[in-house]
């Protein structure tokens, strides 16, 4: 079901944060980062109203999963605690009386408490305390989805060390593909076997299956990975997940 609303790191930002371009700020706001709730409520903001930043990495838009331990209402509004073995944190789902009451909004995440849900919004600040603005709530019925999150958040840290971007190199002993494979026949068995893995993996990720997974999980250069990807996409077989690092199937 679906309902609207709703570590220790960091990394020091140095000047160059005040240089990123309009079209950087665009790109951040677009986004979506998953992690985990340490790292929100770690997160500062360098700059005041400007994107919050942790691990290096600017946020905006934010993803995480966790267990609905408690749900408060009142007349106004319905406030959720959730923590997913990092921290917790409140989430508040304000309500339209024209919609629903208090109580029926506070009865259908009561029927959640002490399940998981994964939890997307725009990370906001006020008076010190960090809040998931228009955040989205659902329940995860799928629990590999629950290991996969934090995989994808260690993915996402680790890309903004440069770390995952470098590709595996070429041997001549045959346990790497080479870029000229690709020009054979061989390309179109690697096209296939990418194609297969988004479609076996986008039912239990559903922000997107990682290009740096699916690298690592078929051992195959990372550049090659993105390069099939685009091939895909342009012939309508998947499509770009939250970010431009992973995708999804048509056929899920």
């Amino acid at each position: 079901m679906e309902y609207d609303n709703y570590g220790e790191g960091g990394f020091n930002v140095d000047a160059q944060y005040s240089d990123y371009n309009n079209s950087q700020r665009q790109q951040t706001r677009s986004s979506l980062s998953p992690v985990t709730i340490k790292e929100i409520n770690e997160a500062t903001q360098p700059v005041p109203d400007g994107e919050f930043m942790i691990h290096n990495v600017a946020l905006n838009m934010v993803s995480f999963i966790g267990i609905i331990r408690k749900v408060d209402n009142n007349s106004s509004a319905v406030t959720i605690t959730i923590e997913d073995g990092t921290g917790s944190m409140e989430v508040r789902k304000w309500i339209d009386e024209k919609v629903s009451t208090a109580a029926e909004e506070a009865e259908k995440f009561q029927a959640l408490e002490n399940k998981y849900v994964y939890v997307t919004g725009g990370l906001k600040e006020f008076n010190s305390k960090k809040s998931i603005q228009h955040a989205n709530i659902r329940e995860i019925t799928d629990h590999n989805e629950v290991a996969y999150h934090m995989l994808y958040a260690i993915s996402n840290y680790l890309e903004a060390q440069g770390i995952l971007n470098k590709a595996p190199k070429k041997e001549e002993n045959g346990l790497f593909v080479k870029d000229n494979d690709l020009s054979t026949s061989g390309g179109t068995d690697v096209t296939r076997r990418i194609e297969k893995v988004i479609d076996d993996n986008t039912g239990s990720m559903q922000e997107g299956v990682p290009i740096s997974w699916i690298s690592e999980t078929l051992g195959l250069p990372i550049d090659v990975v993105r390069d099939q990807c685009q091939h895909l996409s342009e012939q309508g077989k998947i499509y770009q997940g939250y970010d431009e690092g992973s995708f999804l199937s048509v056929n899920a």
